[in-house]
């Protein structure tokens, strides 16, 4: 549930950013540790912010990598478009 509640937040927060701040980072902590809590028996064991922290940036590098494949693969695209049309 809490990886869930992750992707949810991080989808929501960064998708469209162009730029990423820690203040940013923090406002989504803040956020996911505010949805996840309740969940918990005990608000003690909700993960501390330092790990949830790294789990969003994990998440946040996952996503810079996504973003860069599609950035190459439209690369290539556009290369073998102009390729064809060169040989016409």
């Amino acid at each position: 549930m809490l990886f869930e509640i992750i992707e949810a937040n991080c989808d929501f927060y960064f998708t469209d950013a162009h730029e990423i701040g820690t203040s940013d980072v923090s406002v989504c902590v803040n956020s996911i540790i505010k949805e996840y809590a309740p969940f918990t028996e005990d608000f003690a064991s909700t993960p501390t912010r330092q790990v949830i922290r790294r789990m969003v940036n994990n998440y946040l590098s996952s996503l810079e990598d996504l973003h860069e494949c599609q950035v190459r693969e439209n690369v290539m695209a556009r290369a073998l478009n102009v390729r064809e049309y060169a040989t016409r």
